[in-house]
């Protein structure tokens, strides 16, 4: 509330112990709109879209050192499509897809080394097959002899 009225416009607050800025565009008292995390010195860590308080749209998280952390898509806070998680060298460090219901479809994890050590697939039951970590799996080559997603 602001004077009296659900607050329409952007809210801005700092954490002084992580030195974050945190933007959050609100719509009659609801987050809806821009959220994004800066560092004090200006590096953006984070830009995410809310409609009506849940995630929707693409998500974007960075390193300090400006590359990606992580790229994900809701709708309606529901996650759909890729969610990719990076490590800070820039290599895959996580790959998932999911079903319309937001559970998940695909996941492969790999370690800082580029070797997949997670690879299942799911049914939309919650059933899964593949390997679940226990060891190495073979990564699959594409058509140039680079490691696939899918």
């Amino acid at each position: 509330m602001y004077q009296g009225k659900p607050f329409t416009g952007i809210y801005k607050q700092e954490n002084d112990i992580l030195q974050e800025t945190y933007e959050t565009e609100f719509y009659k008292g609801v987050p809806h709109g821009s959220y994004t995390v800066k560092s004090y010195s200006g590096t953006v860590l984070e830009i995410r879209t809310i409609r009506y308080g849940q995630k929707h749209g693409k998500q974007t998280l960075f390193f300090p050192s400006g590359n990606k952390r992580q790229v994900s898509e809701f709708e309606n806070g529901i996650p759909i499509g890729e969610h990719i998680e990076y490590y800070d060298n820039g290599q895959i460090a996580s790959y998932q897809t999911f079903f319309p219901s937001g559970k998940p479809r695909v996941v492969k994890k790999w370690n800082k080394r580029g070797q997949i050590f997670l690879n299942h697939v799911f049914l939309e039951s919650g059933e899964s097959f593949g390997r679940p970590g226990s060891k190495l799996c073979e990564p699959i080559p594409d058509e140039n002899g680079k490691q696939r997603l899918k």
